[in-house]
């Protein structure tokens, strides 16, 4: 064997022991009990538990970085509500802290992508608590006292020194994955002469100016998801009723898939992160546009079209001017009941179950303004239970003692009518004309009144 073939062997064995090593997360948490803890990835804000580890006495916990583990963000659940994040990038990390006190303890001992991420944390919540506590002295102390200008000063020092340490740790480690993320949460700079307000409009104008949505990898992360959400809060009032409300956060909606439509995969996953958080918080109206304004090109195979692109269907095919699917569903007799034979002026349909608790808040206030408003010939209603057990159905229907067509297929969420309608909380309603078309999809009981107003059903 010649020298040449020995340094082939050589080099493709050191290839293949570089391909196939493992590193270790070795954390000593104090005063942690003995018990499991959890290793997660993330995908944007949800997490998949990968690994189980426990904690022996000293509260020692190692968890294997396997070969095949991607580089990115990772969750460590010590509880459900308890946890720490970190980046791995084929390297080990050694770590402490305390149970009572995680992140204040926390200590990145080996690991160069932790030591920087977890300082640059660090430096931004010392930040923002300063901007937070000096934004105010610079919009309202007075002007003639001579501790405005310090605070104005130091006003404007503190931006800068953010933008200072940012810039000089990418330069420093600009081969880091802790850059990636440090590079899309560098905070605006706003000029001193911008008050609340103004500060306000700029930050809607200019938040993404350093937000990049064309990383890919940035998706084992929660950047693009934090992005959103934070962006979405700019638009946020507590004054605002929740049809104005949803009229703002389709504005941002419209910005953040501006700047998301550049790749096709992270439009998508932006996509589904909003319809799950707007569904969280029954916001119809904003789903409602979404679907009709941003559902992702379908698939030519039915059979292969993402859960997303169905929902988001549904969604479209559900807005205000639409005709409500039909259903042929039984009632607490096993009589059928068939939605487009209903014969009133209008018909409300209401979804819901015999274990949600606003559900039973809501039920008796249709039920009385039916009675003391509402001719059953100019309305009719219509419940859907998403029970599955029928003795606790009818127990709480007769404990409501509800007189109209009370029905269920007794599925859960699986029922039929449930999928048709798109259901993904209760109570859910429809409010239809005599053409069995969408007139209205109140949220709440106040919004049912202004509907029933608006369609001349009560006065």
């Amino acid at each position: 064997m010649n020298m040449k073939t020995i340094t082939l062997i050589t080099v493709f064995f050191f290839s293949l022991m570089s391909y196939g090593q493992e590193y270790i997360l070795d954390m000593t948490i104090h005063h942690f009990p003995e018990k499991e803890c959890y290793l997660a990835t993330f995908y944007g804000d949800k997490n998949a538990i990968i690994d189980t580890a426990e904690a022996d006495t000293s509260g020692r916990i190692i968890f294997k970085l396997k070969p095949e583990y991607h580089t990115g963000m990772y969750r460590v659940f010590l509880e459900q509500d308890l946890f720490f994040d970190f980046i791995y990038n084929n390297e080990n990390i050694t770590l402490s802290s305390d149970y009572t006190q995680l992140y204040d303890k926390l200590e990145i001992i080996e690991s160069e992508e932790n030591m920087i991420y977890y300082e640059f944390l660090r430096k931004a919540n010392e930040y923002r608590l300063k901007f937070d506590l000096l934004a105010p002295l610079n919009d309202y102390y007075p002007r003639a006292d001579t501790f405005f200008e310090d605070a104005r000063l130091k006003y404007i020092f503190i931006q800068a020194d953010i933008q200072q340490y940012i810039n000089e740790a990418i330069e420093k480690h600009p081969e880091l994955w802790a850059i990636k993320v440090i590079r899309q949460k560098r905070p605006l700079y706003f000029d001193p002469s911008l008050d609340e307000y103004k500060r306000r409009e700029y930050a809607r104008e200019h938040y993404f100016d350093n937000v990049d949505f064309s990383d890919l990898e940035l998706i084992k992360s929660n950047v693009y998801t934090t992005a959103a959400i934070d962006y979405i809060s700019i638009y946020s009032n507590p004054n605002l009723t929740q049809d104005k409300l949803e009229d703002e956060f389709i504005k941002a909606v419209d910005k953040i898939m501006y700047q998301a439509m550049e790749n096709g995969l992270i439009y998508e996953f932006i996509v589904e992160y909003l319809v799950g958080g707007f569904e969280r918080y029954h916001f119809e109206k904003v789903l409602d546009y979404i679907a009709e304004n941003y559902t992702p090109e379908q698939c030519e195979n039915e059979e292969r079209k993402s859960d997303l692109q169905t929902r988001l269907e549904k969604y479209a095919e559900l807005i205000v001017g639409k005709k409500a699917p039909n259903f042929i569903i039984p009632d607490e007799s096993d009589q059928q009941i068939t939605l487009s034979k209903i014969k009133s002026d209008y018909t409300l349909i209401v979804f819901w179950s015999s274990s949600c608790l606003h559900c039973n808040e809501l039920l008796p206030e249709i039920n009385n303004i039916c009675e003391s408003s509402i001719d059953n010939k100019k309305m009719q209603v219509i419940t859907i239970s998403l029970d599955k057990v029928k003795e606790e159905w009818i127990a709480a229907l007769n404990n409501g003692n509800y007189p109209w067509l009370n029905t269920s297929e007794l599925k859960g969420w699986d029922s039929q009518v449930a999928i048709d309608y798109n259901i993904y909380a209760t109570p859910t309603m429809f409010l239809l004309d005599k053409h069995k078309e969408i007139v209205a999809k109140p949220i709440t009981f106040n919004e049912l009144k202004e509907a029933l107003f608006k369609e001349n059903i009560i006065r």
